[in-house]
């Protein structure tokens, strides 16, 4: 299979290659052609205005870039034209050029400063938005928001919109945790992983935006049913700069240094981050088992929660620019660290007469060693034509994860009734290639094409074992053989997608395309033999249609199909029997789950800062992938991924940057969600409304100093077998800047006035009734030291490989 995926992928290949040759012998008309960029970020701006005037102020021409920045305008008379480029929040720019009867004028790159506001003496205060809306995404500037230093990228994704983030660092996007979340575009093994710790592992002082996909392209992988998160690093700006930044907590202590050095050629950059985070929770839970309505016996227990998780990450990426038209990059990122997950557990078993049927303690200790990398190769090459571009890509991820826990179960005399070891080892090997090419058509460059071809070989084998003892001999441990086994998992995935884009007069976009994917799955189990295969093809199609009202204001409708394939977490029989009253297991017959959505969008930017950015937008899945937990005659409960529900979901998120003065403003969220569940199989029906608020705002105080709050507040969240109660967060901050020395200084508070934040999980079905109160401890006070250093450079940038495809892992 990995062979045919090969030739397909270079057959694709071959296409594009042709298709580029070819396309350079098109004809040609008197034009101008050129691409506009962000002067500081350097990063391509569509929709940028861009207008042509003879010297007597008549408009010859006139038009926007595309998403890749680029323009091409026919102009109807020769001669000495002024050409004028405008987008709001940038400052206007005009060029003077003579333009020669059948002439194509390829013009240097435009560079767009941010409108400028204030001036003075030794400082430029140009003020960028914190959220922008783009079709079919939500941008949220985090590297703008000052209350992000010291935290984590778990802290910045709280103040993105749309995303809730709870207590451990579990990411949801509309109510759904099947997201798919990026570093650069590219996809990150850590983040499949363990999307909760990888987050927590993230400085926020690396971060520069937060794109929000809730309607991705075809050229996104099908993967991650709710959307794309795409996390954008910091890009060094100097020919030799750096950072180290420092902080401290009573639950965390941080050091994140970074550096980076560059020519003209030359671009690398280093990041490393440090992390020792101190967890804590205490969670009391009850379930009432029934049988034909009368109850049965209720489980009782108590569980405390305390760990102290040490590891860290590191990154190394390296651009080469051989001219301006060719690009080569390297990088290789690496995770390390232990995730433990130790508790202590009382446990009571009541009849309904009161009797006490079973009552037991336990300490359970645990470790989740992993050590991990993605290393990646890339080559870009940009023809003459502005716009058109090829772009190679590989990418090789290996991870090693070990885990086990130990489990004793004693009597309340404290006499050892049980023991449990179970150990795991997991390696997994991961290669994608891609390869993506763009190609302006026709003259006048209003429409463009964009087309790629992708490959993903994964092989995955988890060794478990598990060793338990007897009622007559607690203390020794003896092999349990039908816990005991390999696993070896592989899946194959072959892609291709295209895209076709159309600038339409009267200042309509429109962007339709489609993606195929099929997938091969196979997994075995080495003892017993027992097998099983899938394979399948989906066909994602998306569609975007958007209208400019003003410089101000759009108007966007999109549309896209989206998939959720399970992973070997998911399909793993291996149970967590670690408390043997609430056992976790994997379903080796899980299949993916389809999503249709839509969304309407609308947003608003004045000159004044002032932004509105609401959307209402539609879901259904028919098949979706749910956690379902069962209780058994023996009062045990057993929970695994299932294909037994659909959901559908519709709902108005809102998002608005309100400037109240030079000093003051604010930036606010809110998501509004109505959630309904049906299960024929489970004869279940769950439905109600669900909602979340949050607000950020930021006043300057003079001598550099500012003050931040931010708060969020999430009410309750409908699941398939019950609801989550209310969840909240909030902090202060504080900052001040010795502008000397490049020194900023940050205290910051989390959640003040709160020693725990308490959630209730309810979970029930006719055969039980289970609720749990769970109380997490994050009362924080955290001080932070950055110091910043370096000289003035031209930063570039590269592409990455973007695996969106792999469904991340809940932490819980």
């Amino acid at each position: 299979m990995f062979k045919l995926s090969i030739k397909v992928f270079f057959a694709v290949l071959f296409f594009f290659v042709v298709h580029s040759s070819f396309a350079q012998q098109a004809a040609q008309a008197p034009a101008i052609v050129g691409r506009v960029i962000d002067s500081v970020t350097r990063k391509p701006l569509d929709f940028i205005t861009v207008s042509v005037f003879n010297d007597a102020g008549v408009a010859l021409a006139s038009g926007y870039t595309n998403a890749g920045g680029a323009y091409k305008l026919s102009v109807k008379k020769a001669g000495k034209i002024r050409i004028v480029y405008s987008f709001v929040g940038y400052a206007e720019q005009e060029l003077t050029v003579l333009l020669t009867q059948q002439q194509i004028l390829n013009i240097k790159d435009i560079k767009l400063s941010p409108d400028v506001k204030n001036l003075d003496e030794v400082q430029i205060l140009a003020a960028k938005k914190l959220l922008v809306q783009r079709p079919g995404m939500l941008i949220y500037n985090a590297g703008n928001d000052p209350s992000n230093k010291g935290g984590t990228a778990a802290d910045v994704l709280r103040k993105a919109p749309v995303l809730s983030v709870d207590a451990r660092g579990n990411v949801s996007m509309r109510g759904s945790g099947n997201i798919k979340i990026l570093v650069d575009g590219k996809y990150s093994g850590q983040m499949a992983r363990s999307p909760a710790d990888a987050l927590n592992m993230m400085p926020a002082d690396v971060i520069q935006s937060v794109e929000v996909i809730t309607t991705p392209s075809a050229k996104y992988d099908a993967e991650g049913a709710a959307g794309v998160i795409n996390i954008i690093t910091k890009k060094g700006n100097k020919q030799f700069s750096g950072s180290l930044e420092a902080a401290v907590s009573n639950w965390e202590q941080v050091l994140n240094p970074r550096i980076a050095v560059a020519n003209k050629k030359w671009n690398i950059n280093a990041n490393a981050h440090l992390h020792r985070l101190r967890m804590k929770s205490v969670n009391d839970y009850q379930r009432v088992n029934m049988d034909g309505g009368s109850t049965t016996s209720v489980l009782d227990q108590h569980i405390v929660e305390e760990n102290v998780a040490p590891h860290g990450s590191a990154s190394v990426t390296v651009d080469y620019a051989a001219d301006s038209l060719n690009q080569i990059s390297f990088g290789v990122t690496s995770w390390f660290g232990n995730w433990p997950d130790n508790s202590r557990l009382n446990s009571k078993v009541t009849l309904p007469n009161g009797e006490v049927a079973e009552m037991y303690n336990q300490v359970i200790n645990s470790q989740g060693k992993y050590l991990g990398a993605d290393i990646n190769i890339g080559y870009t090459h940009k023809f003459k034509k502005p716009g058109q571009e090829v772009t190679l890509l590989a990418q090789m991820s290996p991870s090693r994860d070990n885990s086990r826990y130990n489990s004793n179960q004693t009597s309340t005399d404290n006499a050892l009734l049980y023991r449990e070891l179970n150990n795991s080892l997991t390696n997994n090997r991961e290669w994608t290639f891609q390869a993506d090419y763009l190609q302006p058509i026709g003259n006048s460059n209003k429409y463009s094409f964009e087309g790629g071809a992708k490959v993903i070989s994964r092989k995955v084998s988890n060794n478990y074992n598990v060793a338990g003892s007897s009622e007559s001999q607690p203390d020794v441990l003896e092999p349990i053989a039908d816990r005991t086994n390999i696993f070896d998992y592989k899946q194959d995935v072959v892609a291709g997608y295209m895209i076709f884009k159309f600038n339409f007069p009267g200042n309509w976009y429109a962007e339709t395309g489609a993606r195929v994917e099929g997938t091969f799955l196979k997994g075995d189990f080495i003892s017993g033999g027992n097998s099983f295969s899938k394979n399948f093809t989906n066909i994602v199609p998306t569609a975007t249609v958007s209208k400019k009202l003003s410089d101000a204001q759009t108007l966007s409708l999109s549309y896209t199909k989206r998939l959720t394939r399970p992973y070997i977490w998911d399909l793993n029989p291996n149970a967590n029997a670690s408390d043997p009253k609430n056992i976790v297991t994997g379903n080796p017959q899980l299949d993916p789950e389809m999503a249709h959505q839509a969304e309407l969008s609308y947003s608003i930017s004045l000159n004044s800062g002032l932004s509105f950015n609401p959307a209402i937008f539609w879901k259904q899945t028919n098949n979706s992938i749910e956690d379902i937990t069962t209780v058994g005659a023996d009062g045990i409960s057993v929970t695994s991924k299932q294909n037994l529900a659909a959901n559908r979901q519709f709902g108005l998120n809102m998002s608005a940057s309100i400037p109240i003065n030079k000093k003051w403003g604010f930036n606010t969220n809110i998501n509004v969600t109505k959630l309904d569940f049906k299960s024929t199989v489970l004869q279940i029906i769950s439905n109600g409304w669900g909602s979340e608020f949050n607000v950020n705002t930021t006043y300057k105080l003079p001598r550099n100093l500012s003050l931040q709050a931010f708060g969020t507040y999430n009410t309750r969240t409908i699941t398939l077998q019950g609801y989550e109660t209310r969840n909240y967060y909030y902090t202060f901050a504080a900052k001040k800047e010795i502008t000397a020395q490049k020194i900023t200084l940050t205290l910051a508070t989390i959640n003040p006035f709160t020693k725990a934040v308490q959630q209730t999980e309810v979970v029930r079905s006719s055969s039980f009734y289970g609720s749990s109160l769970n109380r997490e401890y994050n009362q924080t006070i955290k001080l932070t030291v950055g110091w910043e250093f370096g000289k003035l450079f031209k930063q570039t940038e590269s592409k990455k490989i973007q695996n969106d495809d792999v469904k991340g892992q809940a932490k819980g």
